[in-house]
């Protein structure tokens, strides 16, 4: 496989002439914090650090954090004792605004040179590094970008193109009853999903839920509901394809976050989404095993899980949930469009296909031990070598320029291949006017993203647990009466002053 190959080209032997030492006397130890799923950590402490610890005469000490709340504690603690041991974090995108206006974690200048920073940061694609940046100052080196694309089974995308016509009334009438439309005028429902919107994401879902699979009908739309950062972003991604801005994510203001609650409470009403997603609730080993158990055909996934669901063939560690892995397809995500409608029977908003931009990063705690030695580490994991041998292994988007940019060499090389380029044909499209869309990164985005599930919850799950009122102004209602009125008390003199009472 090409990809595989280049993770041994020449130019990677440079990184391993890393500068520094631990010296040529007895081991030091140096702990890192992360969070990484089994397979990947054990390949993470297997094949990428060994090379390091023999080069640097050292010994890597793996400690892992469950949430970005339990990272920022475990910091916090580390930082109060005696003698602190974290010397390296890694750390999600959504907190590093936090850790470093916290003073957790430590400009990398403090830790070597700022020549060298400058130098090393220039190797990154212009879109990680301007990521790694706080206030225009360089606080982290990144290790992987993120967005999320569409997942989807072949063979039940063909099935419901092919049972539409039989369900069509039944579904026009069921958006009336939300829209006083319907479908929307002229609507086809296309057997490519890379070109769906969300009137075709609703329609996919509603056959699949009113279909007879494995003896039930349930719904077979995946996603996660637990309370915590994956939840939150399936709403933040939704209110971004509806053209929603930062200051609207973070306020609930606006008609496109009107239109992102409107949505998710007509595909929770209509049992388009598999309830497991808050009766578990589930987090993104739920919907691998849910994809297993032919419980769910779709779902919104990173680059990551689409490498895990489909597996490794000759890699026991990596086995496919799927039966047959060549059922697996992958598109950028549908185009958001209102579920309102105009008097000519068009959605009311035409938005786009642009989700967030995230990923990891490894920062160096304020109160890091060795933090030369965690620079010298950072900088050998995302080094050319080392980034195209974890990406190629994981599906993780480099964010070496050496490799981002050359990624259509490998685009011919069957579902691997095919993942990458879509990854990056949906990043691609959240890059317009050189303004990256990423989740808002205040330091109040716990709050926020908290704030968003609550939300989510009692306007969109409360109508099947609670019995909660459907429709757009009982939307607004509910976010009018609380949530609105949350996020000005979490944001405080931070409130954005384009705010607008408007909906």
């Amino acid at each position: 496989m090409k990809f595989r190959r280049l993770a041994y080209v020449a130019v990677g032997v440079a990184a391993f002439l890393v500068l520094g030492s631990c010296g040529k006397g007895p081991k030091e130890e140096i702990t890192v914090l992360i969070r990484m799923m089994p397979a990947q950590q054990r390949y993470f402490k297997n094949e990428i650090l060994p090379a390091f610890e023999k080069k640097h005469n050292c010994k890597v000490k793996l400690t892992t954090f469950n949430n970005e709340s339990d990272l920022k504690m475990m910091l916090e603690l580390d930082a109060r004792k005696a003698e602190p041991s974290i010397s390296l974090v890694k750390t999600p995108f959504e907190i590093t605004r936090q850790l470093a206006e916290e003073g957790l974690v430590q400009k990398l200048d403090e830790a070597v040179s700022k020549d060298r920073v400058e130098k090393d940061l220039a190797a990154y694609h212009p879109v990680a590094a301007a990521l790694a940046m706080v206030n225009g100052e360089p606080y982290y080196l990144p290790r992987k970008l993120e967005t999320r694309v569409l997942f989807y089974r072949k063979s039940k995308v063909a099935e419901a193109v092919q049972k539409f016509e039989s369900h069509r009334s039944r579904i026009d009438a069921e958006l009336k009853s939300l829209n006083s439309y319907g479908l929307p005028a002229g609507f086809t429902f296309d057997a490519d999903p890379a070109l769906w919107d969300l009137y075709d994401l609703y329609v996919a879902g509603s056959i699949w839920a009113n279909e007879t699979y494995n003896g039930a009908k349930a719904g077979r739309i995946a996603l996660r509901g637990a309370r915590y950062n994956g939840t939150s972003q399936n709403i933040i991604d939704r209110a971004y394809t509806l053209g929603a801005t930062q200051d609207e994510i973070r306020t609930l203001k606006g008609n496109a976050i009107d239109e992102t609650f409107f949505w998710e409470q007509a595909f929770i009403k209509n049992g388009l989404y598999n309830s497991g997603a808050w009766e578990d609730p589930w987090r993104g080993s739920h919907i691998y095993n849910a994809i297993k158990d032919g419980k769910a055909f779709l779902a919104y996934v990173q680059q990551i899980d689409l490498f895990n669901i489909h597996g490794w063939p000759e890699d026991p560690g990596m086995p496919s949930y799927l039966e047959d892995p060549e059922d697996m397809g992958v598109a950028v995500v549908p185009m958001g469009v209102s579920l309102s409608m105009n008097t000519d029977g068009k959605p009311a908003i035409q938005g786009t296909r642009k989700v967030s931009t995230g990923g990891w990063w490894w920062g160096i705690p304020t109160a890091a031990p060795k933090a030369q030695l965690a620079y010298e580490l950072s900088q050998y994991i995302t080094s050319q070598t080392t980034n195209a041998k974890e990406s190629s292994q994981f599906g993780m988007i480099p964010v070496r320029k050496d490799l981002l940019e050359n990624l259509s060499n490998v685009f011919e090389e069957g579902w691997v291949g095919q993942i990458y380029k879509v990854s990056v044909d949906q990043i691609s499209m959240q890059l317009a006017d050189s303004v990256i869309t990423i989740v808002p990164i205040d330091k109040e985005y716990p709050k926020i993203s908290d704030n968003l599930i609550d939300a989510w919850y009692e306007i969109g799950v409360g109508v099947v647990k609670n019995n909660k009122p459907v429709g757009k102004a009982e939307v607004i209602k509910t976010l009018d009466a609380q949530y609105r009125v949350k996020a000005k008390e979490i944001l405080g003199d931070r409130y954005p002053a384009t705010a607008t009472e408007a909906k």
